[in-house]
Formats: structure tokens, C-alpha cells, sequence
């Protein structure tokens, strides 16, 4: 991963320790340790970047002041090109893939998307980039094909413009906070009034904001949620999908069936043959 106009220096860049890589066509994939208390300072990548975080967080800061929180489980898309700086307080493990430049155009001939930063939140591309990290970790012979599927598919998500995030638009600390309180209650019958008590803003306030920085409304953010972990629960265990249903906080599998094969495009039970058989 060479670095532009604002290179990192030698000692820096040594300081994060790559614990495994793979070279599949168009892609160079690296799972990195950054250890506690290093900093990179402002920097430019020559290729794009995808980086879905594994364990630990950090903040990387843009121009102007501006700056976003990014902890495990987070896939975001980093263009070429972008200055930035890093701020690693108490370490991070991630998983970084940088692309290569020519596969990079033809994707972004037919969409400006990838030319900004972008996180990507779909529920498809969360499952994807969890089957990307156990098939890194597989590295069986078949595992090259796979990979490069995976990533293909995970540019795709992001090139349909999945949750945009732009680097002026910081997310302020209430409303990461309403978000951490959804991730930690999605489950729950949760009211929007009880959100935004837990946020200390206005239930109205707490609607419009939530739909400007992440691209989606408060209850399709909570759906989606649980369609996650309906999907965890269906490729790990072999409960009958009606108590998959009610663990997952769907009244009937009726309900839940429909509502999974429209976020997944698959049927519950079909996506349990494939990642079984897995």
C-alpha cells in the first residue's frame, strides 16, 4: 500500500504489523495490527482502499478539522488519492484490501460513487465482508476464486452507494450514542421518543438527522439489524426458522421470511443450504 504526495515515514509504517496476506486478481489483502498509541500522520494512498475493521477502534481525521470514529464490524471504502491521518488510542486489528487501479476505472466508469469515502452498510455487504475474513483465514485452494467473488460483490455494494458517508459530515456524539443504544436494543419493541431521551435531543430532530448521516430511516436501521442477526442464527445453528423468527423479534416466519428474501434475496432456508454447506 504506497503512499502519495504525504508519505508515512519508514518507522511509522513499520509500526503496524501485517499478521497474514493474499494476492488475488485486482486485489492486495492484509490483515493488520496497529499497536496502542501510534499515529499516521496526514497521508494519501495511491490506490483505493476497503478497510473492515476486525477489533479496537480508532479516528482518522480529513481536512479542516474534520473527523470519524471506526470501530469492529464497520466495511468502509477509502479512494485513492484522499488525505488523511490516523489516531490508533488503544489499537486496532483490520482488514485492509487495496485495489488495483485498472479494475478500480472500469467499475468507476459507470458510477462517481467510489470517487469519495463511503460507508458501506447494507446488510449484504456486512455478511459479505464477514464471509471475506473467514475466507481469508481458510486460504484453502479454492479460497483465490472465492476472495475475489466476494470482493467484486462487496464494490458493487458500495458502488450502489450503500450508506454514503462524506468526510465533512462527522457524526455527532448524540447520535452515535442513539445508534449505539439501537445496536445494543434492536431486539427490544424500542420507541423513537426513548431513542432520543437516551440522545437528549427531540424525537423530530433525532428522525431527520439519523435519515441525513446514514442514509436510512430509525426503523429501517433497527429491521436491518435484525435481519443481521437472523442471518448469524441461520447459517450457525439448525433452530427451526419460526424460533429464528421470534428470537429475532418478527411476530410470525411468515413475516420473517418475507421481510429476510427482501433485504437478502434469498429464502431463509435457501441461505442456510448455501452457508452450511460452506
Amino acid at each position: 500500500m504506497s503512499a502519495v504526495p504525504l508519505p508515512i515515514s519508514e518507522e511509522r509504517n513499520c509500526a503496524a504489523a501485517s499478521l497474514a496476506s493474499r494476492e488475488v486478481p485486482g486485489f492486495h489483502i492484509v490483515e493488520k495490527q496497529f499497536p496502542a498509541g501510534l499515529t499516521l500522520s496526514r497521508h494519501a494512498h495511491d490506490r483505493a482502499h476497503l478497510v473492515y475493521g476486525l477489533e479496537g477502534s480508532y479516528v482518522e481525521s480529513y481536512g479542516g478539522g474534520r473527523s470519524a470514529i471506526y470501530e469492529p464490524g464497520l466495511l468502509r471504502y477509502l479512494p485513492r488519492g484522499l488525505e488523511h491521518a490516523n489516531v490508533f488510542e488503544n489499537g486496532a486489528r483490520c482488514l485492509i484490501v487495496s485495489i488495483d487501479g485498472a479494475l478500480l476505472d472500469r467499475i468507476a466508469g459507470n458510477t462517481r460513487t467510489l470517487d469519495r469515502a463511503i460507508e458501506i452498510r447494507s446488510i449484504a455487504s456486512n455478511w459479505l465482508a464477514q464471509r471475506l475474513h473467514s475466507e481469508f483465514r481458510r486460504n484453502d485452494p479454492f479460497s483465490p476464486v472465492s476472495l475475489e467473488g466476494i470482493l467484486l460483490e462487496i464494490l458493487a455494494e458500495g458502488a450502489r452507494d450503500s450508506g454514503a458517508f462524506h468526510p465533512a459530515m462527522t457524526v455527532p456524539r448524540w447520535l452515535r450514542m442513539a445508534r449505539d443504544y439501537m445496536e445494543a436494543n434492536f431486539l427490544r419493541n424500542l420507541r423513537l421518543s426513548e431513542i432520543a431521551r437516551v440522545a437528549g435531543v427531540h424525537r423530530v430532530h433525532l428522525a431527520r438527522e439519523f435519515r441525513r448521516h446514514f442514509s436510512v430511516t430509525v426503523g429501517e436501521f433497527l429491521r436491518q439489524k435484525r435481519v443481521e442477526h437472523a442471518c448469524r442464527l441461520v447459517s450457525t445453528t439448525r433452530d427451526p426458522l419460526a424460533d429464528v423468527a421470534l428470537a429475532c423479534g418478527f411476530s410470525d416466519q411468515s413475516h420473517f421470511c418475507a421481510t429476510f428474501r427482501h433485504h437478502i434475496g434469498l429464502t431463509p432456508g435457501r441461505f442456510r443450504e448455501m452457508a452450511q454447506s460452506r
